[in-house]
């Protein structure tokens, strides 16, 4: 038997008499009534086409009213099927959509000159005509938007009153204009001059990408602004040397100097390549913020970084008592192929917003090359776009034309803003294209001889925006030469330098360099330890868990269990293993070492052992006794996290690079679960001493 929706078309009059009842008198319609129009009208916002009766010609019909409103919402929702988002034309662009056709609302060209309120227009009143370009240009030029998907109505509303007054077109000053060129002749400029000085060698270049350098900084400027102080950036190989140049400010000298042969100290004859270091340093905003960069070290095993990011993001936040998570910010940049195609993606965005792994909104930067190694988007994924996997955590989703400059650094402030005031990550999928194959010596027209022919002969994104401001009278061709040949002789003016004296790589003493590490000397030493406390502060422990509040209402068994520890100590027995962990976190806490714990069921245990969070049996408000042994003890943070391996320990071992002075440990539920973390083990437990040696952060 097929169950029918309360909304089929059958009742339709049904829910459109009820609707209108509302609008009368909104108490003459039961409560759950009451939520779903009010949540209704609330989406319509902020326009809703309503009769004009003043001075504008004829109202319109109410059925055509509706039709209008629903044609809104449905651009709202699906312009971005109709956007040019793709620079190299390679299909060709959508010029309509039988879910916008005004057929589906009932609408007809006769409907075209018609007259509605809209909030969209500047009168407050357009034609249909008008309104329908109004909204593709709002949601069908350069930029696509999705976030129609997104139940929060406040969210929804703060878009809406971000986009629609101003057309999702920005309207930036001279200076703003002149800084995007900047950044372009930068990143452009650098690809090049290593292109021509070092031939063969792979580099993973970032050009057809470019405007990545001119996002970051905007995102790095918006930041400073906002307040933000660190901001944790992970990323893969492709564009790395660009990003710690241009962005990082790592010297050229110590680049070209890698590029030489002259790489870091090995650790026990270890290696690695340039475009998989990290780096560190301050950058100073245009309005004097000072905002600490980090780019974290990643293998080719690309979206590894990504909750070991998060993790360092958390311990900074919690070293700088950051609890609003407004201070420090984590950057990923992914490619659109890794992004679609690796767990870890999804396992990362679900950490997102859980309570023990929070970092209050990543920017996600999806560099959308539109090509995988060799694969093409059609073998890579079974959605419209690489992120669609995001859409699962309900945040916006901009899609932006890699070619228009302006707009892409228009997302970038408004993701940032975005994140400072909703908390949540929000997604970038700049789509652009890689001018050479996966790296400087693959012949990409193997396997893409379409693409590749489009992409031989097209000038850079550099070029077409310099030439857009020439156009305009905005920058002279002299100006635009200048910062070109200024560019050009700062590198080899460094280039000439590391040929003829050599430059020696920044030396990275053991351990970190800055930050919490700084006062630290690592020693290795096989010499017994005395780590035994006092018997009257072990007795002190085992008592907490057997008293706990008085209005806390305990699990009888639990009762038993811990009092028969109380025993155990009272008569210096053997103490089992749940017994004597319990013994060595409440020591450290009393010695002011914080104590972090995660990992599948980790609170109760998975054996039912540990039992570190009691819960009321009658109220399920959980009780913490480790976090009740003294006043001035270090606080005890036991979580269960997602059923997730990988990310759970890379987010882990992110939060112990910057917070050496707290015991944190990750728990696989069973020992054969540690294999699901087996890439963060291999590509960063087992070489972390080497990648700390080599990258300051």
């Amino acid at each position: 038997m097929t169950r029918t929706s309360v909304a089929s078309r059958a009742n339709l009059g049904l829910v459109e008499d009820y609707h209108q009842r509302w609008l009368a008198d909104p108490d003459s319609v039961d409560e759950s009534w009451r939520s779903f129009f009010e949540g209704y009208e609330l989406g319509r916002t902020p326009l809703r086409a309503e009769v004009e009766s003043q001075g504008v010609g004829p109202p319109p019909a109410q059925e055509a009213v509706k039709a209008v409103t629903r044609l809104v919402d449905a651009y709202r929702e699906l312009g971005h099927t109709l956007a040019d988002l793709d620079p190299l034309k390679l299909t060709p662009r959508r010029q309509s959509d039988e879910q916008l056709d005004l057929a589906t609302f009932g609408l007809s060209a006769e409907d075209m000159d018609q007259v509605f309120v809209s909030r969209l227009s500047e009168c407050n009143a357009c034609t249909l005509r008008e309104l329908l370009a109004i909204l593709r240009t709002t949601y069908c030029r350069t930029i696509g938007v999705e976030f129609m998907h997104i139940r929060n109505l406040e969210v929804r509303r703060w878009l809406l009153e971000r986009m629609e007054p101003i057309r999702n077109r920005p309207s930036f000053d001279l200076k703003a204009k002149r800084r995007i060129v900047y950044k372009l002749n930068a990143a452009e400029l650098f690809e090049s001059f290593l292109h021509k000085n070092y031939v063969g060698q792979k580099r993973f270049s970032l050009e057809g990408g470019e405007m990545l350098i001119p996002l970051l900084d905007a995102v790095i400027e918006r930041a400073g602004s906002s307040g933000v102080r660190e901001i944790v950036m992970g990323m893969s190989h492709r564009g790395r040397l660009n990003v710690l140049a241009n962005i990082l400010h790592k010297p050229y000298g110590l680049i070209f100097s890698e590029f030489e042969g002259n790489m870091p100290e090995t650790v026990a004859g270890d290696g690695d390549v340039k475009y998989h270091l990290g780096f560190s340093a301050d950058h100073v905003t245009q309005d004097k913020h000072t905002v600490h960069l980090t780019l974290t070290p990643n293998p080719s095993h690309l979206e590894a970084v990504n909750p070991v990011v998060e993790g360092r993001t958390r311990a900074k936040q919690r070293r700088n008592k950051d609890k609003a998570r407004k201070l420090g910010v984590p950057i990923l940049i992914h490619g659109d192929a890794a992004f679609a195609g690796q767990g870890l993606v999804a396992e990362t965005l679900n950490l997102s917003q859980l309570q023990g792994y929070r970092t209050g909104g990543t920017i996600h930067i999806v560099v959308n090359n539109q090509i995988g190694f060799t694969t093409a988007p059609a073998d890579s994924r079974s959605t419209r776009y690489c992120t669609d996997v995001a859409k699962m955590i309900e945040v916006p989703i901009f899609h932006v034309n890699g070619e228009d400059p302006e707009a892409v650094v228009f997302v970038g402030e408004l993701a940032m803003d975005f994140r400072q005031r909703f908390g949540q990550d929000v997604v970038i999928d700049m789509i652009c294209y890689r001018r050479h194959g996966h790296n400087e010596g693959d012949e990409p027209s193997f396997t893409q001889p379409v693409m590749y022919e489009k992409i031989r002969n097209r000038i850079s994104i550099r070029e077409l925006y310099t030439e857009q401001l020439v156009m305009a009278g905005e920058l002279s061709s002299q100006e635009a030469e200048t910062i070109a040949e200024t560019f050009a002789e700062k590198m080899q003016e460094v280039f000439e330098e590391v040929k003829v004296r050599g430059v020696e790589p920044r030396a990275v003493p053991p351990g970190y360099s800055s930050g919490p590490w700084a006062d630290l000397t690592p020693t290795f030493s096989f010499d017994p330890v005395d780590t035994g406390v006092s018997f009257d502060k072990l007795e002190a422990i085992t008592a907490v868990a057997a008293n706990p509040p008085a209005d806390f209402n305990a699990n009888h068994k639990l009762t038993r269990i811990f009092q028969a520890r109380v025993k155990t100590m009272q008569e210096r027995g053997a103490v089992d293993w749940a017994f004597a962990e319990s013994l060595a976190f409440g020591s450290l806490l009393l010695e002011d070492t914080p104590v972090r714990l995660s990992g599948q069921d980790s609170r109760r245990g998975t054996f039912s052992q540990r039992h570190a969070v009691l819960i009321d049996q009658h109220t399920g408000q959980p009780w913490i006794p480790l976090n009740n042994l003294a006043p001035d003890q270090a606080q005890f943070c036991v979580y269960d996290s997602l059923l997730s391996e990988a990310a759970v320990l890379g987010f882990d071992y992110g939060y112990s690079l910057d917070e050496p002075m707290m015991l944190i440990m990750w728990e696989a539920q069973f020992g054969d679960f540690a294999n699901g973390a087996q890439v963060i083990i291999d590509q960063f437990i087992a070489s972390a001493e080497s990648k700390d040696r080599k990258s300051v952060v």
